[in-house]
């Protein structure tokens, strides 16, 4: 069936109502939804067991899928949609690649990713099928701009549940009054809860990512010590960042740019002075980085309480 014949047969399924049709159907129907929201399905036969259901702007599917590929095609949506999927590996194990990167879903994880990107997910070999349940919302433009990479993964037991109690319980309850009264409510949860996961997660990589930075920039001035313009400039250059955001990452650390600059040459001269005797002192400091003996020593003194003369 093709994706045009599934959109009507949606249509049609959602004017009668789901429950009218006979199970063979309604099996025969789940696994053609699942295989709308995928361009292609490799690994022998497909086999399937899914169960669906629809809303205004939500499709919520839970499946147990054997072992291959599910390669999902950024035609299927439109460009303008503003959607995320969140995929929850309830059981077995999937690695999804999307954007040039990979990451493995472990069971009680759950991977987000851009409704409009490109991606693949190859369900692993074990000794059980997968199963998993699979959400698409749609007017969440605010937590798209929270996932970088178009796509990102949230270890959570407590996201990982309340997204299987979602999907569980609009799948029982897909035709009853009460799951429209408490679509909205429900669906709103979990959108709160994927903002609150994305944001505390945007922080922690926004952390990580600055540190790993001062780290290779810490190594940068470590080993080019000698070089007499080492300076905000030459490093902002170097790394490609302004220096503006190259001031507060040193500040964010309580140690200025030019104090760290500093510590490490006195460091090196102060090493160098304790290990040989016939390196004159000059020559140290000019190796070290100083531009004139006067300044070495005044800051050396500073630092250490006694003269480089009198280095132990």
């Amino acid at each position: 069936m093709k994706n045009q014949e599934i959109t009507s047969e949606v249509g049609k399924v959602l004017e009668r109502g789901y429950s009218e049709y006979d199970r063979p159907f309604r099996e025969e129907f789940c696994g053609d939804l699942l295989r709308s929201a995928f361009d292609i399905y490799q690994g022998g036969e497909f086999s399937a067991q899914a169960q669906v259901a629809l809303f205004d702007d939500a499709r919520v599917i839970s499946a147990t899928l054997t072992p291959g590929t599910l390669t999902r095609n950024a035609k299927l949506v439109s460009a303008e949609t503003t959607s995320l999927v969140a995929i929850n590996v309830l059981r077995g194990q999937a690695r999804l690649t999307c954007d040039g990167r990979s990451m493995t879903v472990d069971p009680l994880g759950v991977a987000i990713v851009h409704a409009d990107a490109p991606f693949q997910l190859d369900i692993l070999p074990g000794e059980e099928a997968a199963q998993f349940s699979w959400i698409e919302l749609s007017s969440v433009s605010d937590l798209r701009s929270l996932i970088r990479n178009k796509s990102v993964m949230v270890s959570s037991n407590a996201l990982s549940d309340y997204i299987s109690f979602f999907v569980d319980f609009f799948i029982r309850y897909a035709n009853d009054d009460i799951s429209r009264y408490l679509d909205l409510s429900i669906r709103q949860s979990i959108v709160e809860m994927l903002r609150a996961f994305l944001r505390d997660q945007v922080a922690r990589e926004d952390g990580s990512n600055k540190a790993r930075l001062a780290n290779e920039i810490i190594d940068y001035i470590k080993n080019n010590l000698e070089l007499h313009d080492l300076g905000a400039a030459k490093i902002s250059r170097n790394f490609n960042v302004s220096q503006r955001k190259l001031y507060k990452i040193f500040e964010d650390s309580g140690l200025s740019l030019r104090d760290t600059i500093l510590h490490y040459r006195l460091e090196a001269a102060r090493k160098e002075l304790a290990s040989t005797v016939e390196k004159k002192i000059i020559n140290i400091a000019f190796d070290s980085g100083f531009n004139d003996v006067s300044t070495f020593y005044r800051n050396f003194k500073r630092k250490y309480g006694y003269s480089p003369r009198h280095t132990p």
